[in-house]
């Protein structure tokens, strides 16, 4: 049963390649997506908006099995705990079924010779819900319109409650737009060597943990 839904699966994420295809995206895009998880009409639109506003942003990326996914199930929700399994899927309290959504771990602008941090998180400092300034809302919005997986939350590396982040982890996936090129990184070392090289602020300790306040 588990080689047919692989192959399902397979077929799935093929199709999405055809149709991201047809909507502009690249060979590139295809490829990065499947190294990924990303759906490649998506790696398409995020590259491109970071191109035109010189943005850097960066994800950790869902589940391999999620590229198959994107555009047939909704992205799971902000509020919904339970981790998606092996199919790149999670079932919500509601019994819905979602995909692995884009987990943001970073935003910021460049300025100059470096990048100024656009905090994506609510104002009130240490607070999961709430308002967020008029420059990460409007970032965020500007990505929603096209993402087939849309944005659920703030940025990881914003919530500064350590005790309640998760932090980063040896084999987390992460996937950079730096200025519209996209770039995979392995594990929280391929994460912190990329924040160092750049000049990004590294807000987790040695053990993964955030710092918090």
């Amino acid at each position: 049963m588990s080689g047919l839904t692989a192959s399902i699966g397979e077929h799935l994420a093929f199709q999405r390649e055809g149709a991201a295809g047809r909507a502009g995206a690249t060979a590139e895009d295809i490829r990065i997506a499947r190294l990924t998880g990303f759906d490649p009409q998506d790696v398409m639109t995020i590259r491109t908006l970071c191109a035109a506003r010189a943005i850097l942003l960066v994800f950790r990326c869902p589940n391999l099995a999620a590229r198959s996914l994107h555009g047939l199930l909704p992205a799971k929700t902000a509020v919904t705990s339970a981790k998606s399994g092996s199919s790149g899927a999670v079932m919500g309290a509601n019994g819905l079924l979602m995909v692995s959504d884009y987990d943001i771990m970073g935003c910021w602008r460049q300025e100059g010779a470096g990048f100024r941090r656009i905090p994506i998180t609510a104002m009130a400092q240490g607070a999961k819900y709430g308002a967020w300034s008029a420059e990460a809302r409007e970032i965020v919005q500007a990505l929603n319109r096209n993402l087939l997986t849309r944005i659920q939350h703030g940025a990881q590396d914003d919530w500064l409650d350590a005790e309640k982040n998760r932090g980063v982890k040896p084999d987390d996936g992460f996937l950079a737009f730096r200025l519209g090129v996209p770039e995979p990184l392995n594990g929280a070392a391929g994460l912190e060597g990329f924040y160092r090289l750049n000049g990004l602020d590294w807000p987790y300790l040695p053990n993964g943990r955030h710092r918090g306040r």
